[in-house]
């Protein structure tokens, strides 16, 4: 958190030298050793002053934990928090730290300062605000140890915890239910999640959130009731809904009662985001408040109302201009159509223009801060706006430059710079990657995304308009701006300007980033074995989706690189560790199917493993992510590594399971909740539908030669044909978003599963569907902001490459040059050592499903034409002979 950071990150108290200190206090042999560093333990028995048994001290990154010896920590129970805010701790840790220890308590403190400090300022952990100290009671001793702890803590100041209840309203002491120690299970689908087993067996969330839960079996040890939101506010604003919840507070759509009309009241809580100087949020809000008055009747900006307190909370009271905002309206609705786009441009850009007259500089100008209705677009959210001198440090990433995230003073070309971002956002789709680290690349990989869009008047127009307002010169950034407010296309740098080329793509380009995405993958999988912690999903998650399984199968195709052989018996060890420690079920992409496949192939190369078994019943679903089809390709795969005729048995009674019903069953509808003509349906897709069911069929008809089968497997592939010709006339139509063209949900998986289908099955008409599905994926490529596997291009890239691999394509070849392009495209880093995938936004970042091992296969296809997809049943055995008509 800016303004927190010292010398080498650690300014401020430490939390381990606080426990040495009340230790020693209190006369425990503790107290008078060096601490545990960073990721140490120590562990130490004896008898302290007081005649009590020692402590164990373990520092590690975030924590420190002191476990009292020969005292045995619950699984679950009733957790008590004491919040603080990061400057006041050390007062509150004097009082209460030998409080706790006189106690024999479990607990654990912020590691230091700089620790509570981010913590508190609710990134990227909302729900952990506020939570400096956690304490683990054995259940009979809760009710009085915390409100012992509320009388030791009265009156002492800190941010709201928003998962918990609170034991007293005068002392920052709070209680939920939850897990002591991290318990995972495998949800609905295979999904992994932190769980308290109940008494039915049941597993109840564990995951703390920014509203208060508990599992219906516990009882409230203080008799408690949740503290909602007052439904009026300020005695005048009644709560119609919420717009917005965040850490720092909510955003409430309400009615003024004394007039009548609605408005938007925005909530800033108490010592939350809190920097050295003190401010927090209610400071930011406050700094709104006098940047909306100094703009006041400024076209686009939001009339400021009111502002007032209630409790320790702040609220400020603004016209309500609109339902919704650019970017919900762009993730509905797909990128805005030329007219719009000039519209929204002339807008934003008059009123950019008029609030620099004014003397205020934004700062924070992002289609989440720009709402559209009542005939026009406004921007709104000011907190962090320069006015006078004064400003708040910060912006959201991708949008503002790099220069002034790391604390250069405000500038209007600031904002010309965030509304060349915010238009070219609303162009593509797609955000900007935010991990950019300098102005110049930002800029160049915005142009580029925008060039990649069909060629004409329309593109060229928003390639200048951007192009200008991103110029590193400030005077031509400010031109531009002022050309738009006027409402005027600018003419940019004249009639010589271009934008930057595309990234070339050649043998050679594409064979580096492959080795460059492993390099990367190598790289990283080292680094997280060598901290990877108990608690994470990271030391569990042994699956082929988003867990070393999945890893682990790709690596298994570049042996001959430096660092693989040597990376894959701890990913074998991984899989087999993890997949003992949650109770797992049968299931391909979520499941023991799977990890099973990937030990085995693992054996096969010559790093033997054990094979696992499932621990839970097997899901109630029919796909190929964790259902019953999934298993039965996981089964077929595995038949061909093995040799034994089990697991072709397996997979032919999971078909025969499959066929004895009369439609599938589903663990998706056709409701996505996006607006009717976004051209999506999971209920088709691969990973949830009738694609992947159908492909199953298809191998497992080529596989055995079987007639019944093989009638089977048309009739799905016809049914998928239908629905799929109709979703590819929907995919061209404006109101389509990008993940029609998925692997998972959408026409990728579907153009895989018939070209396979039309090659088993002598059907040609099946491969004239699937490549007219996938001519509809190509054209999305350039506008697809995810890149993994499942939801994105390296997935459609994988559907190409099928069909590159048949006679005449050259076609689909080239279209896999744009997948590989568009990775560089969207590249945070320079072109000359690319990183397509966010090790810090992304989730599950080294995955086959949604990171680099899902990228490094594909790429490996690609330079590798014929190569295989590690789970695909397309291209392994010969079609069997023509089913007679029946």
């Amino acid at each position: 958190m800016p303004g927190w950071e010292g010398r080498d990150g650690r300014d401020g108290w430490d939390g381990e030298e606080l426990v040495r200190r009340a230790l020693a206090a209190a006369g425990s042999p503790d107290g008078a050793r060096p601490g545990a560093h960073a990721g140490g333990t120590e562990s130490t028995g004896g008898t302290g002053g007081t005649g009590q048994a020692g402590y164990a001290v373990h520092a590690g990154q975030d924590w420190v934990t002191v476990a009292p010896a020969g005292v045995p920590l619950p699984a679950h129970g009733w957790k008590l928090h004491v919040s603080s805010r990061a400057a006041t701790f050390p007062a509150l840790a004097a009082r209460l730290l030998p409080w706790l220890l006189a106690e024999r308590c479990h607990f654990k403190l912020a590691r230091s300062e700089e620790v509570l400090a981010r913590m508190n300022g609710g990134r990227p952990a909302p729900a952990g605000v506020g939570k400096a100290v956690t304490v683990y009671p054995p259940a009979s001793r809760v009710r009085r140890l915390g409100l012992d702890l509320a009388e030791l803590t009265r009156g002492h100041a800190g941010p709201r915890v928003l998962s918990d209840r609170r034991v007293a309203p005068d002392a920052p002491v709070y209680y939920r239910y939850g897990p002591f120690a991290p318990r995972w299970y495998a949800g609905e689908r295979g999904s992994l999640a932190i769980g308290v087993p109940g008494p039915d067996g049941a597993w109840f969330d564990g995951v703390a959130t920014l509203d208060y839960r508990q599992p219906p079996w516990a009882r409230d040890p203080f008799g408690g009731d949740a503290a909602a939101e007052p439904e009026t506010l300020g005695g005048r604003y009644r709560v119609t809904r919420g717009i917005y919840q965040a850490a720092h507070g909510n955003v409430f759509r309400a009615v003024d009662l004394s007039r009548g009309r609605g408005v938007v009241v925005k909530q800033a809580r108490a010592h939350v985001a809190e920097n050295r100087a003190g401010g927090d949020a209610r400071a930011r809000l406050r700094n709104e408040r006098r940047v909306l008055a100094a703009c006041r009747g400024v076209p686009g900006t939001a009339a400021f109302l009111d502002h007032f307190a209630h409790g320790e909370d702040e609220f400020l009271v603004t016209e309500d201009v609109g339902s919704t905002n650019l970017l919900h309206h762009v993730r509905l609705h797909g990128a805005l159509p030329p007219a719009a786009l000039r519209a929204l441009a002339g807008e934003l850009a008059g009123t950019l223009a008029a609030l620099h007259r004014a003397g205020v500089i934004v700062r924070d100008l992002t289609p989440r801060n720009v709402v559209l209705g009542h005939g026009r677009a406004h921007l709104v959210d000011f907190g962090l706006a320069a006015l006078d001198g004064r400003y708040f440090p910060g912006g959201t990433p991708g949008f503002v430059p790099p220069e002034q995230l790391a604390g250069r003073p405000p500038r209007p070309a600031d904002d010309c710079f965030a509304l060349g971002m915010t238009l070219g956002f609303a162009a593509t789709g797609m955000t900007p990657p935010a991990e950019i680290p300098g102005r110049d690349l930002a800029a160049r990989r915005m142009l580029q995304s925008l060039a990649a869009r069909p060629p004409g008047a329309a593109r060229e127009a928003a390639l200048r308009a951007v192009g200008g307002l991103l110029d590193a010169d400030p005077a031509r950034a400010a031109g531009t701006l002022a050309e738009l407010a006027l409402g005027a296309w600018p003419a940019g740098h004249g009639a010589g300007w271009a934008p930057p080329p595309p990234p070339a793509v050649g043998p050679r380009t594409a064979a580096a980033l492959r080795d460059r995405v492993l390099d990367l993958l190598l790289t990283r999988l080292a680094a997280r074995r060598t901290a990877e912690a108990e608690g994470t999903i990271d030391a569990v998650d042994a699956g082929v989706y988003t867990g070393s399984a999945g890893i682990g199968l790709e690596l298994l195709h570049h042996l001959g690189h430096p660092g693989v052989a040597e990376a894959l018996p701890g990913l074998v060890a991984h899989a087999r560790r993890a997949a003992g420690r949650v109770g797992l079920a049968e299931g391909l992409l979520a499941g023991t199917t799977g990890i099973g496949l990937f030990l085995a192939r693992a054996a096969a190369a010559g790093f033997p493993a054990a094979p696992v078994t499932p621990a839970a019943p097997p899901e109630p679903h029919d796909d190929v992510f964790s259902g019953t089809a999934g298993v039965g390709l996981g089964a077929l795969l595995l038949a061909d590594v093995t040799g034994d005729p089990g697991p072709l048995a397996r997979a032919v009674r999971r078909a025969e399971d499959l066929l004895a019903r009369e439609a599938p069953r589903l663990g998706v509808t056709a409701d996505t909740g996006l607006p009717p003509g976004a051209g999506v349906d999971p209920t088709f897709g691969y990973a949830h539908g009738s694609a992947g069911i159908a492909d199953f069929l298809t191998g497992l008809a080529a596989r055995t030669g079987d007639p019944e089968l093989t009638r089977a497997a048309l009739t799905a592939a016809r049914r998928l044909a239908a629905r799929a010709e109709a979703l590819t006339a929907a995919a061209w139509r404006p109101s389509a978003v990008p993940v029609t063209a998925s692997w998972c949900q959408g026409l990728a998986g579907a153009v895989r599963a018939l070209r396979h289908a039309s090659s088993v099955l002598d059907a040609p008409e099946l491969g004239r569907t699937a490549r007219a599905a996938a001519a509809a994926c190509a054209a999305w490529v350039p506008r697809m902001e995810n890149l993994g596997q499942c939801c994105g291009a390296a997935g459609v890239g994988g559907a190409l490459l099928d069909l590159a691999a048949d006679e005449g394509g050259e076609r689909w070849r080239e279209a896999a040059e744009g997948v590989v392009r568009h990775l560089l495209v969207r590249s945070h880093g320079p072109d000359e050592a690319p990183a397509m995938i966010s090790l810090e936004g992304q989730d599950a970042p080294l995955s086959f499903g949604m990171g680099y091992a899902g990228l490094l296969s594909f790429l490996r296809r690609f330079d590798l034409p014929g190569a295989c997809d590690p789970l695909s049943p397309a291209g392994r055995w010969s079609p069997p002979p023509p089913a007679p008509p029946r």
